[in-house]
């Protein structure tokens, strides 16, 4: 089998486990709505995503900070300006956005099959602890892009999950739904990875994935 021999599966988190690309839109639409912005809303996530992406690209900063500055710039090049405030209701949105409905069942099944659960994020440890709380599973741990000081598809998360947890790569199995964030990273490390494809993307890279799942419900038969 493909997973033999695994102890720890490590997961992203915003866009794996919880609904990061519903949260991102809804929040934008209340904003929007609140300032009787007139845009297409359409590709709204995918939008935020890139412009998230070149902020963290420039320095670290923390990722309350990476959310106001993200979206303030999304406004922008839509040719809209918005508040300080609103920049900070936009990032505080964060604390409420759901897991997907799958989430908690299929990692209860891969606790209960042996296996530790480790979250790879890039975001600040007070904002994953309430995100963890709503998932509602414990996990055995979590590296943050607080404590890496770097944000994926930066290598510093898997490099301090090695030598944390005093593992090897043949050990770990990364499971994620961003292909430029995670999966490339992963497999330019000598990671084995699963890709939660929701939105059926296609690789930008020849880079590929060990598996590829629309969702998490097939993942713990999938291991099996």
């Amino acid at each position: 089998m493909k997973f033999k021999n695994k102890k720890f599966i490590t997961f992203d988190c915003y866009g794996t486990l919880i609904d990061w690309e519903g949260g991102i839109r809804k929040a934008v639409k209340k904003l929007a709505d609140k300032n009787g912005f007139n845009f297409k809303l359409d590709d709204t996530s995918n939008e935020y995503i890139k412009t998230e992406l070149q902020v963290e690209s420039e320095k670290y900063r923390k990722y309350y900070q990476v959310l106001q500055l993200s979206v303030k710039r999304l406004f922008k090049s839509k040719g809209f300006d918005i508040s300080d405030q609103d920049t900070i209701e936009f990032a505080k949105s964060i604390y409420t956005w759901p897991p997907f409905q799958e989430t908690k069942e299929s990692l209860s099944k891969l606790k209960d099959r042996g296996y530790k659960h480790i979250i790879l994020s890039n975001i600040d440890n007070d904002i994953i602890q309430k995100s963890v709380q709503l998932i509602g599973v414990d996990f055995d741990g979590i590296v943050t892009a607080e404590e890496v000081g770097s944000y994926k598809p930066a290598h510093g998360h898997w490099s301090e999950v090695l030598k944390r947890y005093e593992t090897k790569k043949e050990e770990i199995l990364h499971v994620a739904a961003s292909y430029v964030h995670d999966i490339i990273p992963a497999k330019e490390q000598g990671f084995d990875a699963i890709w939660i494809n929701r939105n059926n993307e296609q690789p930008i890279s020849e880079i590929r994935a060990d598996l590829e799942l629309d969702n998490l419900l097939p993942l713990p038969d999938s291991l099996s």
